[in-house]
């Protein structure tokens, strides 16, 4: 039985659109200070202010940006197809690089922030780099075996770190002993994307389905989207935002795992949604390969 498509009144509405002149938005992030930081296809990284309705500062790199990290307030790390991590301060004017981690040997596909003091960046050459983010130093390289391509990397709410991987599989990672804990879901499609909800279960986009893992066991699966899913981001315990190359956003209810609802899907963008956020506001923003921004309200 497929997933049922609730008719409901929708809980989100479209309240406006900001535009990218220049290239596809590929990325999406809050900042600290509540403004919004996109990285696009032709290597350009602007900060918005949702209040004023606009950019407010663009930093121009070279290679397209695929993820982006606040570690400290103001200081911003970028990753992408030049294989380096930048690390920016743009507090400065003009922005200044600050200094290049270097020691991957393909695309930086996601950066995350694993305590105070390390972050850990995952790539197509198949290594998870953990970094001193102090010393600006390579402090240790987990051992993926065969160098499986990684699409995508979290923080789980234990400390611990999580990989969608090229090979259909997702694996936890002991980042602190330098050990795979776990590996499961390797014959339920390509993840490439991953979520945590606050409840331990790890929600995996793979393909056009997004599957719920509790305890590495297949908990539940959503299907619904017609193409694959890009991003997944919970909103409260009982629902969760997709964003997938269908062009379309849809909201999950979970109330009910053994029914699972889609509660609306959300309808503008014409092209590929690369990235869903919940706003510390409490607004759904959302990114494409459109060039726009859509901010999404109750």
């Amino acid at each position: 039985m497929g997933t049922i498509c609730s008719t409901q009144s929708p809980q989100y509405r479209l309240s406006y659109t900001l535009t990218d002149e220049k290239g596809k938005i590929i990325c999406l992030k809050e900042l600290m200070n509540h403004n919004i930081i996109t990285g696009d296809s032709e290597g350009e990284i602007k900060i918005w202010n949702l209040e004023n309705k606009s950019c407010i500062k663009t930093i121009d790199l070279r290679g397209k940006i695929f993820c982006i990290l606040e570690f400290e307030q103001d200081k911003l790390l970028f990753g992408g197809t030049t294989n380096n991590i930048d690390l920016y301060d743009i507090n400065e004017s003009p922005e200044k690089l600050i200094h290049k981690f270097e020691g991957h040997k393909y695309w930086v596909n996601d950066l995350v922030k694993c305590d105070e003091n390390y972050f850990a960046s995952s790539s197509n050459d198949g290594n998870i780099h953990i970094w001193d983010y102090q010393n600006r130093s390579l402090f240790k390289t987990l051992n993926n075996e065969n160098r499986i391509q990684i699409l995508c990397l979290i923080k789980l709410n234990d400390g611990r770190l999580c990989t969608g991987n090229m090979d259909s599989t997702i694996k936890i990672w002991d980042w602190k002993n330098n050990k795979c804990d776990k590996t499961f879901g390797n014959n339920n499609g390509v993840p490439k994307c991953l979520c945590q909800l606050k409840n331990g279960d790890i929600l995996s986009g793979c393909d056009n389905i997004i599957i719920a893992w509790n305890r590495e066991v297949e908990h539940y699966k959503l299907e619904g989207h017609q193409k694959a899913v890009r991003y997944i981001c919970q909103i409260n315990d009982n629902y969760i935002a997709s964003a997938s190359f269908d062009k379309t956003i849809k909201i999950w209810n979970l109330k009910n795992i053994k029914k699972q609802i889609c509660e609306q899907t959300l309808l503008g963008h014409t092209d590929f949604v690369t990235g869903i956020i919940l706003h510390s506001s409490g607004k759904l923003i959302s990114c494409s390969n459109d060039k726009t921004i859509k901010i999404w309200e109750k």
